[in-house]
């Protein structure tokens, strides 16, 4: 059994982007064409078992083989969905002119790497599918290792649809379509548990797991308290003021995953005052980094100045210079027409309900920015509304994180910076940096790309978008006798692979 943090918010490959339980229980019920192949890793001095980003292994494809800007993929002989229907290469074709239809946020992924539309996947055969890029580039294979890349089956899409909506989107938001993977789903309760239990008919190595419970418990202390007490085997995001804690208890295992996170300080570039650049600048001088770094994630997160966080290639701090100073901060806020908060609107700073250390960054960067006369309010929302708020671009100032599931600094960039990404939530416009992410993202040129995110880098830390507060460990904590845990750059739970002693 697992306390997961949040709730379902959509049960749809092609749209999961907010709610990791929904995208955890997406990846073990869904199989991709490929995966990345597991690895002995230690980064920041840990050692754990991981992936190699640039090694990618057969899933659903047996094989695949790359020619000039054509990648065409081989399944393997007698793949099912979990209903018995054959899986063939003019099914999954089918289920990628779906994610394209519907605009799916998947959509983008593949446009990025080059694949702007359905007529780019083709079926040559019952076992063969071509993925045709407009040109050759890095990311085509790591996008399309991802479980919003996910075929869903065209009978159950067609099963569904309405005249209003072609792609059964409404549908499938609130229902599991069969899938392919290690799990099936055997009951959703809303607000209460998500139930998988092994998929006898799985091609691959059987689950040894042969059910999980991911029981829904938004409060980390219960979840803590859960763990402790022997009722979970497992919780996800663990209270880090604990951890130091939880590490003495001889019957438990914390683990902790340094990687290229981002946690901002987001701040909605269309609404006053932070559609002036100088007041973004205010508040980016205002935060108090070092105090949130040591008194909030004691440890369990390291320093990050910049939108390319430590970790990814290219990773610059060296133009970043907003130490904590709030004389500048003040400065700044007048040269932006708001000297001592006159004329400023209030400012709502909204928070999940579930996240104990965003709340707490909350309390001290409000307290800082009270002294400039910048008066905030902070707001609890619960996990699925604040998804929903965040996505609709409707929040004001909010504290959020960002972890690219590609190690590669032109599809952070793309989905963060760029302004016509659906998750450039800020709302953040340079043309400069546009013009960057077009004549970077697809490119070879290895030398050239690196240099360009330096560029860019440059250009986004003097705009102040956000405010980078620090890169977050990931963290777990499970019970002694729990094994198995594969870390992946999407942070989401392989049951397939862990099993209890």
């Amino acid at each position: 059994m697992v306390a997961v943090e949040g709730d379902i918010d959509t049960f749809d490959p092609a749209f999961t982007v907010g709610s990791k339980p929904a995208q955890t229980t997406i990846q073990n019920t869904f199989d991709q064409l490929t995966q990345y192949k597991h690895a002995d890793k230690t980064v920041a001095g840990v050692n754990f078992t991981g992936v190699d980003t640039e090694q990618i292994d057969g899933m659903l494809a047996e094989s695949y083989q790359t020619s000039g800007n054509q990648v065409i993929f081989t399944l393997r002989q007698g793949l099912t969905y979990n209903d018995g229907t054959p899986i063939t290469a003019p099914v999954i074709e089918q289920g990628y002119r779906r994610i394209f239809e519907a605009q799916g946020i998947s959509y983008f992924l593949l446009s990025m790497a080059a694949v702007p539309d359905p007529s780019h996947i083709k079926a040559l055969d019952d076992r063969r599918v071509a993925i045709t890029m407009d040109a050759p580039n890095l990311l085509l294979m790591k996008n399309n290792t991802m479980h919003n890349t996910s075929a869903l089956d065209i009978k159950d899409v067609k099963a569904h649809a309405t005249s209003t909506d072609q792609w059964a989107t409404d549908y499938f938001k609130k229902n599991l379509a069969p899938g392919n993977g290690p799990f099936m789903l055997d009951e959703y309760v809303p607000g209460d548990r998500i139930v998988l239990k092994a998929n006898p008919g799985y091609y691959g190595t059987k689950p040894k797991l042969a059910k999980v419970i991911q029981k829904i418990v938004p409060d980390a202390a219960e979840r803590e308290l859960l763990i402790k007490s022997g009722e979970v085997d497992m919780i996800m995001v663990p209270p880090v003021q604990d951890l130091n804690t939880l590490k003495q208890d001889s019957s438990l295992q914390v683990l902790t995953f340094p990687n290229p996170r981002n946690l901002f300080l987001e701040m909605n570039n269309k609404m006053s005052p932070f559609d002036k650049k100088a007041a973004r600048q205010a508040v980016s001088y205002a935060v108090p980094y070092d105090n949130i770094l040591k008194d909030v994630f004691h440890g369990y997160a390291q320093a990050n100045r910049s939108i390319i966080g430590n970790g990814m290639p290219s990773s610059d701090f060296s133009t970043w210079n907003y130490n904590t100073d709030l004389k500048k901060a003040a400065d700044m806020l007048a040269s932006a027409g708001f000297a001592g908060g006159q004329g400023a609107p209030p400012i709502t700073l909204t928070v999940r309900a579930d996240w104990q250390e965003a709340e707490r960054a909350a309390v001290l960067i409000q307290a800082n920015l009270k002294q400039i006369g910048l008066n905030v309010s902070i707001q609890k929302v619960a996990f699925a509304p604040f998804n929903e708020q965040e996505q609709g671009r409707k929040l004001h100032m909010w504290i959020d994180e960002w972890l690219s599931w590609v190690n590669d600094p032109w599809y952070h960039m793309s989905w963060n910076v760029s302004s016509t990404s659906p998750t450039n939530y800020v709302s953040y416009s340079n043309p400069a940096v546009d013009a960057l992410v077009k004549q970077w993202t697809l490119s070879l040129d290895k030398a050239g790309r690196i240099q360009g995110s330096k560029d860019a880098q440059k250009l986004v830390i003097g705009d102040a978008p956000h405010a980078f507060l620090v890169g977050p460990n990931w963290n777990v904590v499970l019970r002694s006798n729990v094994k198995g845990y594969v870390y992946y750059n999407d942070e989401l739970n392989r049951y397939a692979y862990m099993y209890k002693v």
